[in-house]
């Protein structure tokens, strides 16, 4: 496992939505949902982070206990 991005999102977070959605950290990286799952909470600016597992980018953010496959945009 090895840390691509860490940080905060910019604005509200509303858990995991679908495939349409996009993730913006702080110093500008974007990441899009790239897997369908469903997983409401919402926080604002959470804490989050991406890792690289297997050749595989997950976003981890602070209060979910799931994680999302993403891909850069």
């Amino acid at each position: 496992m090895r840390v691509v991005e860490e940080g905060q999102l910019k604005g509200s977070f509303n858990g995991f939505e679908n495939n349409d959605v996009i993730f913006e950290f702080f110093g500008g990286r974007k990441f899009k949902q790239d897997e369908y799952k469903y997983s409401y909470t919402y926080s604002y600016m959470p804490k989050a982070k991406v890792i690289n597992e297997m050749g595989q980018y997950y976003l981890e953010v602070e209060g979910m206990s799931e994680k999302v496959k993403v891909r850069q945009v």
